[in-house]
């Protein structure tokens, strides 16, 4: 008699444990702001990007993610993957169905308040029950920290935020000998390499030493006109003149660079890499973009392929955000 009473209040407790509310949590900092990281999670075309089922589906897959939204949700769907993703106040309340199986967790963010406000503590929740809980220390689940590494390991990974390697670097020279010209659009090769000649001709008439490749700005100033600007990086200071103009620079000054290969018109992608790198680290731009030709030949069309590193320069460290 004693043993099915025992019995009886140990299927009690069993049953019991099934309704007791257990939550899961996993936390981490990530590099990134808050808003930033806000955005990732509420819009569905930002899943698309840091989600690594999707980025993968849209280099040749894109047509089969669905999209949908309504007043208080959307969702996302792909193959045997979906997700319904419902914004609640600085959380997200997710629906995740993949390979026959449907989990349900949420996202929580709040910003870490130091004086950049560049980076968020994120955390993930899953509900569960005291059985599965224990169950799960017996045979603990990666879900979470998964979900976690994915989200930041997007954000830290330049070449999956920006779509570039993204690297910091310095001024290689102090002494830069540069001449220019504004032209129209149509003439901006044509001048481009006469201004490269003349500049190949002032190092072999002065006996100074190229000691970099040559470097360019291409400036659209109006709807039909680019200021051209073509340099040298030398090892000695010079007089100059007929249009050449010397400069002392700040050598090892910090830039931050991305190197693009491909037809010049689409050189852009490099820059808008750039551009949003310094919003996101709170970098000033102290000068216009340089792009160094890593081959050592300007190009002659848009559509020549060039072999380029671009340049922002910004404030050295302290009198500005670092990364």
């Amino acid at each position: 008699m004693r043993k099915k009473v025992l019995l009886l209040l140990l299927l009690l407790v069993l049953a019991a444990a099934c309704f007791i509310p257990v939550t899961l949590q996993k936390s981490t900092i990530i590099k990134y702001s808050f808003l930033n990281t806000y955005s990732l999670l509420a819009k569905p075309l930002k899943w698309e990007q840091w989600r690594p089922e999707l980025r993968k589906a849209l280099n040749n897959d894109s047509d089969k993610i669905i999209i949908q939204r309504d007043s208080s949700a959307f969702t996302i769907t792909y193959k045997g993957l979906k997700f319904i993703v419902k914004p609640k106040g600085n959380s997200f309340d997710i629906n995740e169905q993949a390979d026959g199986k449907t989990t349900d967790y949420s996202f929580a963010m709040v910003p870490v308040p130091d004086k950049f406000l560049n980076k968020t503590i994120v955390s993930v929740e899953q509900k569960t029950n005291a059985i599965n809980y224990l169950a799960g220390k017996l045979a603990p689940s990666s879900f979470l920290n998964d979900r976690l590494n994915e989200l930041k390991t997007y954000v830290e990974t330049d070449s999956l935020l920006y779509g570039f390697n993204i690297f910091k670097t310095g001024v290689p020279e102090s002494f830069l000998i540069v001449t220019q010209k504004e032209v129209s659009n149509g003439e901006k090769f044509t001048v481009a390499a006469k201004l490269l000649a003349a500049l190949q001709q002032f190092v072999k008439t002065n006996n100074i030493k190229q000691m970099q490749p040559v470097i360019a700005q291409f400036n659209q100033n109006l709807k039909d006109s680019t200021q051209v600007k073509v340099g040298f990086f030398i090892n000695k200071e010079v007089k100059t003149g007929n249009g050449i103009e010397f400069n002392r620079m700040p050598k090892g000054g910090p830039l931050y660079a991305v190197r693009f290969k491909g037809e010049f018109s689409k050189r852009g992608k490099a820059y808008d890499a750039l551009k949003q790198y310094f919003a996101d680290h709170s970098h000033q731009l102290v000068i216009l973009p340089i792009e160094t030709y890593l081959d050592n030949k300007l190009p002659v069309n848009d559509n020549d392929t060039v072999d380029i590193q671009v340049n922002f320069g910004t404030f050295p460290s302290g009198n500005g955000a670092s990364k």
